[in-house]
């Protein structure tokens, strides 16, 4: 018998996954008949996450007479076929829900807005505690948005796959950091959805140094955290935690010279600078006003999704699992 890890126990398993850490490979074919919710199974495999009757194990079973919850311990059914590249091997006979599957597990259970910021995080290159918060480190993409559609478009009429559908609409891939995310949501989304509606952006794009200025840069391209190529405008977070010393300083300042020689209109923040929804409704009219795009009126409804949006995604004492 085997466990197959779903829900927020895969939530779990790929966000709180290390730069140095494999991936595991996609199992080939993979059915539920094997699929175990025993407290017996569990208390002899050895699986890649902790958990405690505060953190049960969440599992994915076929059959009905599976579905008696322990505590630690939560069955979850799933009677259609399995869409090809549902899971990941794990060590023994175990196997863990793929990050698109995961993706589309999750979105059932949760909001629009939680859906959405679960797939920036699965898209993002940044992984988060196991206490389900925070930063600790870079690693790459577990997926992207167009594997997530694909995978969606196998799932056809699945649980939670219309929200899975709806919110991936606006998952970017590449965000670097939570703070990352609650930028570019609040610059993508439409303002009856809390956001303020700016053009396409681009998360960490690639912006080539003019040769002639490489020396002065010390490379021959930046990263520009939220990029909007219609306006050659580039807006930067800096974290005190890799933004402070006279190095980075230095290179913080230079970088902005570089930029600006070349027609790149830059916007920095800290997080002091927009610790509250008041500051940071002024950051971003101080983003159009910088980069020449139209201001506009919202309504009360709209400001009260602005002001959701922003006190949901900046509260640092919220778990993803």
């Amino acid at each position: 018998m085997s466990l197959f890890l779903s829900h927020d126990s895969s939530l779990r398993y790929w966000l709180t996954k290390t730069g140095d850490e494999a991936v595991p490979d996609v199992a080939p074919v993979c059915d539920l008949e094997r699929a175990s919710a025993s407290s017996r199974e569990l208390g002899t495999s050895f699986l890649p996450v902790d958990y405690s009757a505060e953190n049960p194990v969440h599992v994915l079973v076929s059959d009905p007479a599976c579905l008696h919850s322990s505590s630690m311990l939560i069955p979850h059914l799933w009677t259609g076929p399995l869409p090809v590249g549902a899971f990941n091997e794990l060590s023994g006979a175990n196997y863990v829900s793929s990050p698109e599957f995961t993706f589309l597990q999750t979105s059932a259970k949760r909001s629009f807005l939680e859906s959405l910021e679960v797939g920036l995080y699965l898209c993002g290159t940044f992984s988060i505690g196991d206490e389900g918060r925070g930063y600790v480190g870079g690693r790459r993409c577990l997926t992207t948005p167009e594997a997530l559609a694909s995978f969606l478009g196998r799932c056809t009429g699945a649980y939670g796959a219309k929200k899975a559908r709806a919110s991936l609409r606006y998952v970017l891939a590449r965000a670097a950091s939570p703070m990352e995310v609650l930028l570019i949501l609040a610059f993508t989304l439409p303002p009856r959805l809390g956001g303020w509606g700016f053009p396409e952006i681009v998360p960490n794009e690639q912006i080539a140094v003019d040769e002639h200025l490489r020396e002065v840069a010390g490379t021959g391209y930046f990263v520009g955290d939220i990029y909007i190529p219609s306006v050659r405008g580039d807006v930067e977070f800096d974290s005190e935690e890799f933004h402070t010393g006279r190095w980075r300083a230095d290179h913080t300042q230079a970088r902005r010279n570089v930029l600006e020689v070349m027609g790149i209109k830059t916007m920095s923040a800290t997080w002091r600078q927009i610790n509250t929804f008041e500051k940071f409704k002024t950051f971003i009219w101080m983003v159009k006003e910088r980069f020449g795009l139209p201001h506009r009126d919202y309504t009360p409804k709209e400001t009260v999704a602005q002001i959701s949006l922003y006190e949901q995604l900046a509260d640092f004492r919220r778990k993803l699992f």
